[in-house]
């Protein structure tokens, strides 16, 4: 018995310590839109604030509502379009358009 639950407990240690932190991903994606996009210095800083503070919101909403799926779904899809909004706001609907493109081909 004893054995079985450090096995699992090392299995969710890797597993949890296998996924990138909201910093890395926020990292990740504002360096690929600054590729894509050729965003400046200020954009690019925007753009990770933008996707930091989404990515520990997702986190927390995942956490609070974890035992209740449908309010879990409707927190996402708000803080999803809240995120669309602000990424909108700061690109225009142009660039945006040409960032969601270049997601389609990858």
């Amino acid at each position: 018995m004893k054995y079985t639950l450090s096995v699992i407990a090392l299995f969710l240690t890797i597993s949890l310590s296998a996924q990138p932190s909201p910093k890395e991903r926020a990292k990740k994606i504002a360096n690929d839109m600054t590729q894509v996009l050729d965003l400046d210095n200020k954009e690019r800083k925007a753009i990770y604030r933008i996707q930091f503070d989404r990515f520990n919101e997702s986190n927390e909403i995942k956490k609070q509502y974890a035992a209740q799926p449908e309010v879990r779904k409707e927190k996402l899809n708000k803080l999803g379009s809240k995120v669309y909004n602000q990424l909108k706001d700061l690109l225009g609907p142009e660039r945006l358009k040409q960032w969601r493109a270049s997601k389609k081909h990858k």
